[in-house]
């Protein structure tokens, strides 16, 4: 029996239950089909559509709640599909919000929905569900799991944490997505980004071809992306390399929010090391970041920023004995070298 039988099948023993007494849809497998077809795009929720409780109830109580995920494969119980693996993970994020909502990134585009989930006995395990979701409709290039994901996230009816993993299992066995968490580091990017370059030189006045010629070479910069406010949107973290922008203590860290113009610059951090923690406290909507300064005879110090409705300001600074907890961003080994030349302003 194929994954999308076993799919409509399960759909039509559910519907079943719910809708006891009623009138039974033309669910056969062979016509009147009510799962979407794989190339099916999904539906954005009406703006005045009432969505069910247990999607729109606050997920705080589930030991899911707060936590993000990159994709590692999906196993389908369908043995002429087998297991089919993104080719980079960070390409699918999901992020579970502690007010029962999610935001995914799902290679080219974003979706943004709800989610719930009730834990059996064992909190490891239970039931899981996501409300609708709206998908930006961007053709994202092949490979892609994008539409597969939009589709069938309506399908998933249970979770399961085991090795670190989270498993979201589809209804009648039609398959078990499989996700690691994001807290083990994200990657700098080193691919050029015209429009990043752009927002860059905009903020930096003083990086120019004169200062370049009397430095003897053009600075370089790296950069990593993650959403801060749950908009579905990335942030852009930006680190820059060079004496320009270098010191004893670090080198300058710029973060950058996407506008309809491009990209608009939050902060500009002096002195910092990488790699950039993202905290799971939330100030003002927006995480915490925490970064390290170190260099100049000081002793290396986790600065603490918090959102104040425009931009980061310090909160607390303490001694580095101990990384904080959070996800961690713009990880691995840096050179100069391995960073992107930036051309600078005539």
């Amino acid at each position: 029996m194929s994954m999308e039988t076993r799919v409509i099948i399960g759909f039509c023993l559910f519907a079943a239950i719910v809708l006891s007494g009623a009138a039974l849809l033309d669910c056969g497998p062979s016509g009147g089909s009510t799962a979407p077809s794989p190339e099916a795009e999904p539906a954005a929720p009406e703006s005045g559509e009432k969505k069910s409780d247990s999607a729109a109830e606050p997920a705080t109580e589930s030991p899911l709640a707060g936590t993000e995920w990159q994709l590692v494969e999906f196993q389908s119980m369908d043995d002429a599909q087998g297991t089919t693996r993104p080719d980079d993970p960070s390409k699918y994020t999901m992020r579970l919000n502690e007010d029962g909502t999610v935001n995914m990134k799902l290679n080219c585009n974003r979706a943004t929905g709800t989610w719930s989930a009730e834990a059996a006995s064992d909190p490891s395990s239970g039931s899981f569900e996501f409300g609708p979701l709206a998908s930006t409709k961007a053709l994202c290039p092949p490979p892609s799991m994008d539409e597969q994901i939009t589709v069938q996230a309506q399908y998933i009816r249970s979770y399961l944490l085991k090795d670190g993993r989270l498993y979201l299992s589809l209804m009648a066995d039609g398959g078990i997505y499989a996700w690691e968490p994001l807290t083990a580091g994200t990657a700098f990017l080193t691919k050029p980004n015209p429009v990043i370059e752009q927002a860059i030189l905009q903020a930096s006045p003083d990086y120019t071809k004169e200062m370049v010629d009397i430095d003897g070479r053009k600075a370089r910069y790296v950069y990593g992306r993650v959403d801060l406010n749950g908009d579905g949107e990335d942030e852009v973290f930006v680190y820059l390399l060079g004496s320009i922008f270098c010191g004893t203590g670090g080198c300058n860290l710029m973060l950058f929010t996407e506008t309809e113009e491009g990209y608009s610059l939050v902060n500009d951090f002096p002195i910092s090391r990488l790699p950039v923690i993202v905290s799971a406290n939330k100030t003002d909507g927006w995480n915490d970041i925490i970064r390290q300064e170190s260099g100049g005879g000081a002793p290396p110090t986790y600065v603490t920023h918090t959102f104040d409705g425009k931009k980061y300001a310090e909160q607390d600074r303490v001694p580095a004995d101990k990384a904080p907890e959070g996800a961690q961003y713009l990880t691995g080994v840096l050179t100069f070298d391995k960073g992107i030349p930036l051309e600078p302003r005539n």
